[in-house]
């Protein structure tokens, strides 16, 4: 399995896609934490607003840089896990790898490990650099680099976090990895996963302002679920959401209860690398 695995991540790595996505999100986080930061001091006050102080002061930025590493890197890591499956039937090395005598299931976890390395580096990676976004705007606006405010995280809960947007982002990625696998195609899965992910933030917002059943019916999205393990990052009791989200933030009465959401979204990755492994099990691989 380790051979298959530095396998993968050796096919990763002569890519492209990956790097240009990084850059992708770099500038994304930079906007995020600068944009506001800049606003800020070309409007001419020294008072720091809410809205500012949220999105570029810590320990209340981590919120912000949070909820960008979710709201983007869930996009570009599904186009990733694309392009992970997809281009391998489009180059024709599925059949090849399965006739040496690799078993479909070790081939499929072998793609699956790739994909969480990879992600998991991508992701830290664009937390580190949002983090040293914040750090230098902290400074700029005077402000002390410090996590000792009123609600805020102590040190070992800033990583805790960061693992709920990791946690957050999986469901959508192995969307991507199953819609690759279902059609063959990295177009396919790309457009299918960014469809859903922008009709999913629409429909909550409908579904929410509709009330009554209509709320319920959230339930059968997972960006409901995503809306409650994410309010556990919040600082505060600011009804902003200051990074790049896609999803709209419900009012706190409308939140799930977070060990439900938590399930809810393993039973999601549950389904979705299920579904993956029945479709390439019962399937002839021809090219």
């Amino acid at each position: 399995m380790i051979s298959l695995l530095a396998s993968e991540l050796l096919k990763v790595r002569g890519r492209w896609l990956p790097w240009i996505l990084s850059v992708v999100l770099a500038a994304l986080l930079a906007l995020t934490i600068f944009g506001p930061y800049l606003s800020w001091r070309g409007s001419g006050t020294q008072s720091l607003e809410e809205f500012e102080q949220q999105s570029f002061v810590l320990p209340w930025s981590l919120a912000a840089i949070l909820d960008t590493v979710h709201g983007v890197g869930a996009i570009l890591l599904a186009v990733v896990a694309a392009s992970f499956v997809g281009t391998e039937y489009g180059w024709g090395t599925v059949r090849s790898c399965l006739i040496r005598g690799q078993t479909r299931p070790r081939y499929l976890a072998a793609k699956l490990l790739g994909l969480a390395v990879v992600g998991l580096i991508f992701l830290a990676v664009a937390f580190a650099l949002g983090l040293i976004f914040t750090l230098v705007t902290t400074r700029l606006a005077e402000r002390p680099i410090t996590l000792d405010v009123p609600a805020g995280p102590s040190p070992a809960e800033v990583p805790l976090m960061f693992l709920r947007t990791v946690y957050a982002v999986l469901p959508y990625v192995l969307l991507a990895f199953f819609l690759a696998e279902a059609f063959h195609s990295t177009a396919a899965a790309v457009g299918g996963s960014l469809i859903y992910t922008f009709v999913e933030g629409i429909l909550l917002a409908v579904l929410g302002g509709i009330g009554g059943r209509a709320a319920d019916m959230r339930l059968l999205f997972i960006g409901h679920h995503v809306n409650a393990v994410l309010e556990l990052n919040r600082i505060g009791v600011g009804p902003i959401q200051a990074g790049f989200v896609l999803r709209p933030r419900p009012e706190a009465a409308d939140l799930l209860d977070p060990a439900q959401a938590t399930l809810a979204l393993a039973l999601y990755c549950l389904f979705f690398v299920g579904a993956s492994l029945w479709l390439f099990q019962r399937r002839d691989v021809r090219s």
